[in-house]
């Protein structure tokens, strides 16, 4: 795995913006969970800046840390060519498959995290930061977003293979454990092979094969 925000990394693998720097911690990581993600990236990656830059966290300093796990199309590209324009964007790559939950957990520096890995509606997004601004642990819609308080989610999503269902079943699992609950929201009606995918994906983690938690057509 490697971390850069430019094209192009320094002779050890390793490049770090000012933003990045050792111990700056921010008051938000927006994370994008990617696998091919060509078709979609570019949008994502706008619609991330704007759900920001229009919540009630907006002025304040933040990331998006887009974490790509090997993909063979041209997402890396993409990313490389959208920094010139978002200066917050850093990319984790070479991150091996179901791996990308566990690396961005231990790569984020936000206080509140936001993670997706498909192109979702902004005003998901933006009920999960409103979650998040008003001190929830963690926000959930199943399969969409899920918001989380980086107190919560760093000893939870540390250790944990799979992708963003696994992830918002664990925090939840862990909020039951300790007598709360989550902000939560239905996910919107996407068709039936959309609710079946979800289905199977809450169960792969479980089955020990949370590699294979991650989108349709990814």
């Amino acid at each position: 795995m490697t971390l850069t925000n430019v094209p192009g990394l320094l002779s050890d693998g390793l490049r770090i913006s000012p933003l990045a720097t050792a111990h700056m911690q921010l008051p938000l990581s927006v994370i994008l969970l990617l696998r091919n993600g060509e078709p979609a990236v570019t949008s994502m990656v706008r619609r991330a800046v704007d759900a920001v830059r229009s919540s009630e966290l907006r002025g304040g300093p933040f990331e998006l840390l887009a974490v790509d796990q090997t993909s063979v199309d041209n997402t890396l590209s993409l990313l490389s060519v959208l920094h010139a324009r978002v200066p917050e964007l850093r990319v984790l790559q070479d991150v091996r498959q179901g791996m990308a939950v566990i690396e961005a957990a231990r790569a984020a520096r936000g206080d509140r995290w936001l993670l997706v890995d498909r192109l979702v509606d902004p005003t998901l997004m933006h009920w999960g930061l409103q979650q998040l601004a008003a001190g929830k642990r963690a926000a959930i819609i199943p399969g969409e977003i899920l918001g989380v308080d980086a107190g919560l989610g760093a000893p939870v999503l540390g250790n944990l293979s799979g992708g963003l269902v696994s992830a918002q079943q664990a925090i939840e699992h862990e909020l039951q454990v300790r007598g709360q609950r989550p902000a939560w929201s239905p996910a919107p009606d996407r068709g039936v092979a959309e609710r079946a995918l979800l289905f199977l994906r809450g169960r792969l983690g479980w089955m020990g094969l949370g590699q294979l938690d991650r989108p349709l057509g990814t």
